[in-house]
């Protein structure tokens, strides 16, 4: 494994990682807030289909975070991982229609721009 560098493989994987995180996180917020027009009881959460797209993509998520580990350096890999601190709250604003404040928004985009940093220290 090259230490200062990612390889074309864990970046592809690193970044399938971060789109599943992105997507698991707003199944299941999706998945609660049906479960909750029906009482929220847990069993309700339990049978909703979204719910368990996020579970499923969390199993794949895991197994694919586990290869980007062996073929990269953990001091890379997790601070891109980290831009589902962006990319979360982005999905919630497009295509759950939730409200950022403005320092949201600031904050989203310092870490974004700090993931890009790493992220380009590794290439």
């Amino acid at each position: 494994m090259n230490e200062t560098h990612l390889i074309p493989a864990a970046l592809g994987l690193l970044a399938f990682c971060v789109a599943a995180e992105t997507v698991q996180q707003l199944a299941f917020k999706s998945g609660a807030d049906r479960a909750s027009d029906h009482g929220g009881h847990p069993a309700r959460v339990a049978l909703q289909p979204l719910i368990w797209l996020g579970v499923g993509l969390w199993v794949v998520e895991s197994i694919a975070w586990v290869l980007v580990l062996q073929r990269a350096p953990l001091s890379l890999a997790y601070p891109i991982m980290t831009a589902t601190y962006a990319t979360v709250p982005l999905g919630g604003l497009i295509l759950l229609r939730e409200r950022m404040s403005a320092r949201q928004r600031l904050g989203a985009g310092l870490i974004f721009a700090g993931v890009l940093c790493v992220g380009l220290s590794g290439l």
